[in-house]
């Protein structure tokens, strides 16, 4: 039997709890993510991080403040160099072959001893074309080429020449019984039948530059004066064409 005292549950409505809260349903389950590995890339990160790296040697850092010193002192020379040289303004000196002649000549071209006797006599007009520089010619010498064989040289007195200044230099140079190749001593004798042979005259210097106190190291001075045709008649000959600007370079 009922309690008539007792209320009936009202359908429809959950039945409440026993201890006076409500109920919830638990939490869906979330499916559980496998553990996976993965390796550092850079293992050595953390080190880096809280471990920074040891500083440079001593050499190294010697090294570095030699060069930190060069590299300014190279700068304050290149510009020191460039200011005297705008200043004095450097020019190599002109020279010109006022004259060439050939005396003497005797050629044999008998078979394997050729040789070549003569004698030739070149004079220079050298000019100092620079307004503030002093120039010192050293240790002088010229040379006689044909088809690029030399055939004799000889050495010249030194020389200076102030600023602006003109010199006439001459030098002789003679060959005695020189060799020559056979094909050399042919190809001389057709130019001789012609009437003109080629000759190349060079002169060779140690050459000083000086203004005042200044004083530049020596350098070597070479003149050029290629392809001089010498009208030969019998033993002697003489320049074609008139004096010749010589290619000069240092």
């Amino acid at each position: 039997m009922t309690d008539p005292t007792r209320p009936e549950p009202v359908s429809g409505y959950p039945a409440q709890p026993t201890n006076g809260y409500p109920q919830h349903p638990p939490p869906p389950q979330q499916p559980q993510q496998p553990n996976y590995y993965y390796p550092n890339p850079n293992p050595n990160q953390y080190n880096q991080q809280y471990y920074p790296p040891p500083p440079p040697p001593r050499r190294t850092i010697f090294y570095r403040r030699v060069m930190s010193a060069l590299i300014p002192t190279f700068i304050i020379l290149a510009i020191i160099l460039l200011i005297i040289y705008l200043i004095l303004r450097p020019r190599v000196p002109i020279f010109t072959l006022t004259s060439l002649s050939l005396s003497s000549l005797n050629l044999s071209t008998s078979t394997p001893s050729s040789s070549l006797s003569a004698t030739w006599t070149a004079t220079f007009q050298v000019i100092n074309p620079n307004t503030k520089l002093h120039v010192y010619y050293d240790a002088i010498e010229a040379r006689v080429f044909y088809d690029r064989s030399l055939l004799a040289l000889n050495q010249l007195p030194p020389f200076d020449q102030s600023v602006l200044d003109q010199t006439a230099i001459t030098a002789r140079l003679t060959a005695v019984s020189a060799y020559v190749e056979p094909d050399l001593s042919r190809k001389f004798s057709e130019d001789r039948g012609k009437g003109a042979v080629p000759f190349d005259v060079q002169v060779f210097a140690l050459v000083r530059f000086k203004a005042g106190g200044w004083r530049a190291r020596r350098r070597g001075l070479r003149a050029f004066c290629d392809d001089l045709m010498v009208n030969v008649y019998g033993s002697s000959g003489g320049l074609s064409g008139g004096p010749r600007r010589c290619a000069v370079g240092i």
